[in-house]
């Protein structure tokens, strides 16, 4: 198996991407998505451009908006493909602009299963479901995001479940796990144990909260 710091190497040069690293080197599920995932955020990224530059590469980003701007999106993909960073756009499924598409919580399954068969090489993600349980299996996706582990700074991240909860969900999912909520270097090496396949994270990769 290649280590994913031959996969990732750019990831080795970020403190958290470090954590991100033997995170997936111990996961025992297979995953083309970068075990490292930084979201965008209207409020907190403002200067997503910006805020990209700045990302370690190999990371992979999702660029979330309250409304979604074209030019916005192909100078990301400019940015982003000169970084080796996979790009994926939550609910925008015109992939001439990304990797892929991120799905919010409350998307129909059937939605993504129609996005897997037209666009079978897409990377797809989605954001688990806080509390309930998912009726009907998950499709065949290459991340679930499963959030907030730790207390959290963001204004939907509800109360945290910790990471014994974080431990059954990677159990009963066949999808790859990555945490998100409240993770920084601090509390990332609470998360080994719980076989994520690697983090999502915010706050924790903006210039300025880099290492807290």
């Amino acid at each position: 198996m290649t280590s994913p710091y031959e996969t990732w190497p750019g990831l080795g040069s970020h403190p958290l991407g470090r954590h991100a690293l033997k995170l997936r080197e111990v996961c025992d599920k297979s995953c083309r998505l970068s075990p490292l995932i930084a979201m965008s955020d209207p409020v907190r990224t403002p200067d997503v451009i910006g805020w990209a530059r700045a990302l370690p590469k190999h990371c992979a980003v999702i660029y979330r908006y309250d409304t979604f701007d074209e030019s916005l999106a192909k100078e990301l993909r400019k940015v982003t493909t000169a970084n080796s960073q996979q790009l994926l756009i939550r609910s925008q499924s015109r992939y001439e602009f990304s990797d892929g598409q991120h799905f919010k919580r409350d998307t129909d399954l059937a939605l993504i299963s129609e996005a897997k068969r037209k666009f079978p090489d897409a990377l797809l993600t989605l954001a688990a479901l806080k509390k309930r349980r998912y009726k009907a299996p998950l499709p065949d996706i290459d991340g679930l995001l499963v959030s907030a582990i730790f207390p959290s700074k963001s204004p939907s991240a509800g109360t945290p479940i910790g990471v014994e909860t974080l431990k059954e969900r990677t159990k009963e999912m066949k999808a790859p796990v990555f945490a998100l909520g409240g993770i920084n270097t601090k509390t990332a090496p609470a998360l080994f144990g719980t076989n994520v396949a690697g983090i999502a994270a915010i706050g924790a990769l903006r210039e300025d909260d880099y290492g807290r």
